[in-house]
């Protein structure tokens, strides 16, 4: 569905707002299941309203599969068309369904009427919502969801960017190119009902995924947000407009909080990587961000543009550089990329991923800046017997916890009074000490065969650790780990279904803290039911791609048809973190299928375990 949009002009309280305007097909945008038309638009509007809504009897879920005319009792309608393994949903879809919804009730509408006006058939091309207050929805307070509209354009075209290996059907912004006026006119608006006290802000929208410091208007939107709220502003540039004056200027609007692709402090090989024709600025923002006091990560993807030996000693050097500069952190993003990036394949992927987490292995007792791999879980599989482990994997420089004595490796097992069993319980406990008052704070902590108890004065810390940016008094750990109360919550799900053969999907990545997290808990019960874990191939983009959040619908039901065919029985119940459906808030991958689609195409109920997004 394509958004257009100009400056409102009806003349009431919102005649300055901009107007969120969409097109409607005349002609539909997939075939009818029923040439009936009457029949094709009560299916289509029951479709589009069961993938926004659950119906519920008694204060219980149920579920509708069909239909019948209340004046003939013998025929019935299916809602669902069969299954062709094809996506059709729109874009639109992913983080507003509602509007979605409402394209497609007047769609299914304009099949069977025509609109009319003073007598006269009008021809309808579009709609626009109508006030804008109807349209809030729950918020972060994170004014990113404002100021990432202007991330439509980018400086850079990079050999690894993403966006060049994504499938047509994801999730991108995929309106027509509109005028920067337009799309500050957008962030205005949104600046307007922005509301991080009543935790509220207008729907969330495709968003852009460029350069927002290329964004004529940028400055400006920061400064209407700043007028407006205190949160930190956490920005991610590839550094190519980085000059002393707008670092000056970014200065300005503190709190502020980069995430700076570098991927190289060598000139020659950052111009090759990122094809930045000037990519000294980026490289000399560095000690400026530091002069200016703005805390910034710097990012690195060591992509084997040449050999890996040579990749890996500019990787030193990089982060050798960004280390003498005083970065907060640095985040090494594991290169990797989909089928539609490249049919063949560019390099071996297990040999690449080792030699750079070996590499960042050394580094490690080599710089005072913490040095996080991603996905975090596949250095954790590798070198840790034992997952989840609250172990610290480093220190924000002239932190709290770095300057109280905590060391790399130390594993946390009591903060104050409480004892510590997991990564996600002391990243809990640690952000709850960071917001609040506390002056101080006594850690303990596994080194090696000694138990020692660390005070922290909260009150002592410099550049670059900040209060407003960190979330654990210095502390980074490998991800965010598996949280026991996820597994009650498992447990939760099988005894209310009263099933005996249960499928759990969990990702490769995530599979071997499961089923470690299982076992410790005494799940499944044998006596009770039978439990399987599968991991679903990230078939949808394919190549080289593993990680669980980038499952789609599709891929979650190809397994299952596997699994049924191997196994040579169905499964009672499937359950799935929800974490591949998190992001759009409405249980859709990212494509914008609902992930009810599952149990629809294969028969067999599906659960979602909520759970926080895994980012693995």
């Amino acid at each position: 569905m394509q958004r257009n949009g100009n400056p409102n002009s009806r003349g009431n309280d919102a005649s300055q707002d901009y107007v969120f305007s969409y097109k409607l097909n005349r002609e539909p945008e997939s075939r009818p299941v029923y040439h009936h038309r009457p029949a094709e638009l009560v299916r289509a509007i029951l479709e589009s309203l069961l993938n926004v809504v659950t119906p519920m009897k008694a204060g219980e879920d149920t579920k509708i599969d069909g239909f019948r005319w209340l004046m003939d009792t013998e025929s019935a309608f299916q809602i669902f068309p069969e299954a062709d393994g094809h996506s059709h949903s729109s874009k639109t879809a992913f983080y507003e369904p509602r509007i979605d919804l409402i394209k497609k009730l007047i769609e299914s509408i304009m099949t069977m009427v025509e609109f009319e006006q003073d007598g006269q058939v009008i021809r309808v091309d579009g709609f626009r919502l109508k006030d804008l207050q109807d349209w809030l929805v729950s918020s972060t307070g994170d004014p990113r969801e404002v100021f990432e509209y202007a991330g439509s354009h980018c400086s850079c075209d990079c050999v690894f960017c993403c966006n060049k290996g994504n499938p047509s059907s994801i999730v991108v912004d995929d309106s027509p190119n509109r005028t920067a006026e337009e799309e500050f006119e957008e962030m205005r608006t949104r600046t307007k009902y922005f509301s991080p006290e009543a935790s509220k802000a207008l729907f969330p929208g495709l968003g852009c995924v460029y350069e927002v410091l290329e964004h004529p208007f940028f400055m400006e939107v920061l400064h209407l947000l700043r007028e407006k709220i205190s949160q930190p502003f956490r920005i991610t540039t590839n550094g190519c407009n980085l000059s002393p004056e707008t670092v000056a200027r970014l200065a300005e609007l503190k709190p502020v909080y980069l995430y700076l692709s570098l991927n190289s402090s060598s000139a020659l090989r950052r111009q090759r990587l990122m094809r930045d024709v000037e990519p000294r600025t980026a490289i000399k923002s560095l000690p400026l961000l530091r002069q200016h006091g703005i805390p910034y990560a710097t990012v690195i993807v060591p992509w084997p543009v040449d050999s890996i030996n040579e990749m890996l000693d500019d990787l030193s050097s990089t982060i050798a550089y960004a280390a003498g500069h005083e970065t907060h952190l640095v985040q090494v993003n594991l290169p990797g990329y989909t089928s539609h990036f490249s049919s063949t394949g560019l390099f071996d992927l297990p040999q690449l991923w080792r030699a750079v987490v070996s590499r960042i292995r050394e580094l490690r007792e080599e710089h005072d800046c913490p040095i996080v791999v991603m996905p975090t879980l596949y250095e954790e599989n590798i070198y840790q017997p034992r997952k989840n482990l609250p172990q610290i994997l480093g220190l924000v420089k002239n932190s709290p916890a770095n300057i109280g004595g905590l060391q790399m490796g130390d594993v946390i097992v009591r903060i104050n009074s409480i004892l510590i069993h997991d990564r996600p319980q002391a990243r809990d406990l640690l952000a709850t000490l960071q917001q609040s008052e506390a002056r101080t704070a006594t850690v303990g902590v596994q080194r090696g065969h000694q138990t020692l108890e660390m005070s922290l004065d909260l009150t002592r810390n410099s550049y670059p650790y900040s209060r407003d940016m960190d979330n654990y008094l210095g502390i980074v750990f490998a991800g965010t780990g598996l949280r026991t109360s996820d597994i009650e919550s498992l447990r939760e799900i099988i005894e209310a279904r009263r099933v005996k053969r249960v499928l759990f999907l969990s990702s490769e990545l995530m599979k071997p803290t499961f089923e470690q997290c299982l076992t410790e808990s005494h799940l499944p019960d044998k006596s009770k039911y039978e439990f399987d874990i599968a991991a679903p191939k990230n078939q949808f983009f394919g190549g080289n791609i593993l990680m669980g959040d980038l499952l789609v619908v599709q891929d979650f039901i190809d397994c299952i048809r596997d699994y049924v065919s191997q196994k040579g029985y169905r499964p009672d119940l499937v359950i799935i973190p929800s974490s591949p459906f998190n992001l759009s808030g409405w249980g859709r991958d990212l494509t914008g299928r609902v992930y009810l689609d599952i149990e629809r195409e294969t028969g067999i109920p599906v659960e979602l375990l909520h759970c926080a997004t895994m980012y693995e």
